[in-house]
């Protein structure tokens, strides 16, 4: 993806996410605020079940936990959940997805558990804690916002004092003028960034090349194993010879060669097989690629992030269209711009309904093009000791709060300015 910069100081380059603890984060609702207090220091989550069910009334079904996780995507912890209390995954319900390669905390809600299948519940990168009883179940609309801590390694030809110093600035800039409104690249599908492009290939229902790419689409930063099995599957696309030996750990790859095996021409059905959370992401994705390219249509033909003619101004601040079927062009400049994206991308309005399956319909929405961020600050700035082999490397570690729907990576961008890796 391409990314521009809203800050004019030099990058202090680096990487992020060498380890999962290295990403940490915090989920903060409208009337709480969970900690991770388990998974970074090895403590134990003792909880006396017998107790939390004791206080159970009658009116309220939904048991609430702090759900604190290590290298797993909220979905993949949820699913773990899910089996071993032998229940539906339909039962739990979140706030608001957190990052895979991160150690992240977050509230999440479980609908009447069962009290002997909790007691033994004993997972080493998933601990649950903080239990109460509600009436309501935690939903997308308790989010408020997400605290990062945050550790940049392998920082190389600065001196703590120096680096400090640029630091500094780089926050100072991000203060006064705010962050570009990116989508990160979570949003694309992380290593293999492709998650856009799937999207669009389901919005103009070709689907077959949508489930292929899905598959079969490599990144050199995969393990090696999940590499090659994307290779040798794309040369033949044999299903059901790959169903059996395909990698567990891609996720859902799995599952769609189980049901491209018996039906090997029903791709549809098969992008069914992904649980609706994430096939809403794909569609998604593809408006996000969007907005994003809009963004930067406008900043290189040198209007930035100022309001231009024709746009929809809501409280002092710039919204950019998220296309969709209810989607109209803006009136002068904005629209022109508008106007060239779509035309670039060969789409039209009409393309975002799906009368065939819903789920790949959106009307469209609106999203600011900037955003702020609160309580930036530096931790620390130490060596490097997990780094030893580069020269003189330093760490540096940060914390903010970002709103809901905003990315850590559009932050960490603006301060390292070159590549991460992550």
């Amino acid at each position: 993806m391409d990314f521009r910069y809203i800050t004019k100081t030099k990058g202090v380059g680096g990487r992020i996410k060498q380890s999962p603890t290295d990403f940490q984060v915090e989920e903060i609702g409208v009337n709480y605020q969970t900690k991770i207090n388990y998974l970074s220091n090895k403590n134990q989550a003792e909880i006396n079940w017998q107790e939390v069910f004791e206080k159970k009334k009658s009116d309220t079904d939904y048991l609430i936990v702090d759900l604190e996780k290590n290298n797993l995507a909220t979905t993949s912890a949820l699913n773990q959940l899910a089996r071993f209390l032998q229940t539906s995954k339909k039962r739990f319900s979140f706030a608001g997805l957190k990052d895979k390669r991160a150690i992240t905390s977050q509230r999440i809600s479980i609908y009447q558990p069962s009290q002997d299948r909790l007691s033994k519940f004993n997972f080493k990168n998933i601990k649950i804690y903080n239990p109460f009883w509600s009436k309501k179940k935690i939903d997308i609309g308790d989010l408020k916002a997400n605290k990062f801590t945050i550790k940049i390694r392998q920082i190389t030809d600065f001196s703590k004092d120096d680096l400090k110093i640029l630091i500094d600035q780089t926050i100072s800039q991000i203060n006064k003028n705010g962050l570009i409104n990116y989508f990160g690249e979570q949003r694309f599908g992380g290593v293999r960034e492709i998650t856009h492009k799937v999207g669009k290939l389901l919005l103009l229902k070709r689907y077959k090349e949508a489930v292929i790419l899905y598959l079969t689409e490599a990144s050199d930063l995969e393990r090696e194993d999940i590499k090659l099995a994307r290779e040798d599957l794309k040369k033949d696309l044999n299903f059901r010879k790959h169903a059996a030996n395909f990698p567990t750990q891609t996720g859902y790859e799995s599952a769609i060669l189980n049901y491209l095996a018996n039906k090997p021409t029903d791709f549809l059905g098969a992008f069914k097989i992904l649980p609706k959370s994430i096939q809403f992401l794909f569609i998604h994705a593809y408006q996000s690629y969007l907005f994003n390219e809009l963004i930067n249509l406008r900043i290189d033909n040198g209007y930035g992030l100022n309001p231009i003619e024709g746009d929809k101004i809501i409280d002092g601040e710039v919204y950019l269209p998220l296309f969709g079927v209810h989607s109209e062009f803006s009136r002068g400049l904005a629209g022109e711009l508008e106007k060239e994206i779509i035309k670039k991308e060969n789409i039209s309005f009409k393309d975002f309904y799906n009368k065939e399956y819903s789920v790949l319909s959106s009307k469209g929405d609106f999203r600011k093009i900037k955003t702020s961020v609160n309580d930036l600050k530096i931790i620390s700035i130490e060596d490097d000791k997990d780094n030893t082999a580069l020269v003189s490397p330093l760490e540096a570690s940060l914390s903010f709060i970002l709103d809901k729907g905003q990315y850590a990576t559009v932050v960490l961008r603006e301060i390292i300015k070159k590549e991460m890796i992550g």
